[in-house]
């Protein structure tokens, strides 16, 4: 083997391929320029294929083109050794080489013709350029396809935007329906309390006016009718001085001098008592006309004062709690246009809860504390320059927080425990002064001011 590779690799008895020209040096020359050009162009063909295939990854049969690599560098060596053997006659080594590159030329040669058929397959350059041609149709056709797609997504947009605007609005037109439904129903429902409540005031206000009358006036005619009697038992007793023994037994019995005495403070008392019940009951008369549609002059003091006569009862100390006093300061108000029914209404349910609102931080105090604290309710009427009334009344209870005030006038909405409010009244009221009466509303409180809330009203409605 050893023997076998040294005669591969040497010269032999050979002599170099130069000889063969004579050593003719024009002819030596254009043999080695020759097989160089030839094997500089084998080396730089598969370079060129090379740097195509990896350009050109979508080739479909690449490998074809790594053969012809091959077969090419292998030609070019053996142009190589045309020239090496010029002066080394190395030509087994030259042979093999040959032999190697006929093995990859044949391969090469009956893949080729394998492949012939599949490239007979492939596209002609006008067979691509129509394709060509058609896709840039279709692409034409898909832009204008995405064109007309996104008119479609942004007309669908807009009257998407345009429903969910028409369903907002329709909503809020609900909401506001609902509102002003709650409102009526809760307006109902005080209304029909309020009607009940001024008939029942005004019946029992008849029953009571002519029974009380008929005491007030006969009480006149009973301090006479006693006074007469007096006088005859003082003549009785000038004549008589020494009447009959069952008379003094009589007389001692019935203590005759404190019956003289105390008839005329009874009578006194009777009096004024009916004068007492005759002004509760023009006060609930007054109070009573809750079901007045019309408008009407009517005097604001007269409303708030029959308002205070049907609360007088919660106004006086009780067990536990200190009377609430009523400071008034009224000014020189005429009578204005109104619903004095109405007005009565507002009165009512600020005052009541003005009251309340006392009551409540009296359970809080002990009864000493509140006797030398008393919580007195203000009331201060006045004509302002704009030709309004302005009505303030105001305690000096605890403080209505500015969450609570933002939602005062709310329907429904109360601060009190369940069973003593409904959360009717103010937001009535505030209906009553804004609405019915075009006029203002409103509730200010500080720590340790209490809660003041004024009303102003025009005194011409138009």
């Amino acid at each position: 083997m050893q023997e076998m590779w040294k005669t591969f690799f040497s010269s032999g008895p050979f002599i170099p391929h130069g000889h063969c020209y004579l050593w003719h040096t024009p002819l030596v020359w254009l043999h080695l320029t020759s097989d160089s050009i030839i094997a500089l162009a084998y080396f730089s063909i598969p370079i060129t294929l090379a740097y195509f295939i990896s350009k050109r990854e979508d080739l479909p049969f690449d490998w074809i083109f790594a053969m012809f690599g091959g077969f090419i560098v292998a030609c070019g060596i053996t142009h190589i050794f045309e020239v090496w053997t010029l002066w080394h006659p190395t030509y087994w080594l030259s042979g093999t080489m040959k032999a190697i590159t006929a093995i990859i030329s044949f391969a090469t040669a009956i893949l080729l013709v394998g492949l012939i058929p599949q490239a007979l397959e492939l596209p002609s350059p006008a067979q691509l350029e129509f394709a060509n041609r058609l896709l840039e149709s279709e692409i034409v056709e898909r832009h204008l396809a995405e064109a007309a797609l996104q008119k479609a997504k942004e007309e669908l947009e807009i009257r998407v935007e345009e429903r969910t605007a028409e369903l907002k609005s329709q909503t809020q037109q609900i909401e506001q329906a609902l509102s002003e439904l709650k409102h009526a129903q809760s307006n109902l429902i005080q209304s029909e309390k309020m009607s009940s409540l001024g008939q029942l005031v005004a019946g029992v206000a008849h029953e009571i006016n002519n029974p009380i009358n008929f005491i007030y006036a006969n009480v006149t005619h009973a301090r006479e009718y006693a006074d007469s009697l007096l006088e005859l038992v003082n003549i009785y007793q000038d004549q008589y001085p020494n009447p009959l023994p069952v008379v003094k037994e009589k007389l001692k019995s019935v203590d005759l001098d404190f019956i003289i005495y105390d008839l005329q403070k009874i009578l006194i008392s009777m009096k004024n008592c009916a004068e007492r019940i005759l002004g509760i009951v023009k006060s609930l008369r007054s109070f009573s006309r809750h079901d007045e549609a019309e408008m009407k002059l009517a005097d604001i003091h007269e409303g708030i004062d029959s308002t205070l006569m049907i609360l007088q009862s919660r106004l006086n100390a009780n067990p536990g709690f200190a009377s609430i006093q009523v400071i008034k300061e009224y000014g020189n108000l005429p009578q204005i246009e109104c619903y004095p029914g109405q007005l009565n209404q507002v009165f009512m349910n600020i005052l009541a809860n003005a009251i309340d609102a006392l009551e409540e931080d009296n359970h809080s105090q002990s009864i000493a504390t509140n006797e030398a604290n008393p919580r007195p309710i203000k009331i201060y009427t006045q004509i302002l320059e704009s030709q309004v009334v302005e009505i303030r009344i105001s305690n000096n209870g605890s403080e209505i927080t500015e969450s609570v005030r933002n939602q005062l006038f709310n329907p429904f909405f109360t601060t009190k425990p369940v069973g003593k409010g409904i959360g009717l009244g103010l937001s009535i009221s505030y209906q009553i002064i804004t609405v019915r009466h075009q006029g203002e509303l409103q509730c200010i409180s500080a720590p340790g001011k209490g809660a003041e809330f004024i009303i102003k009203i025009p005194m011409r409605l138009k």
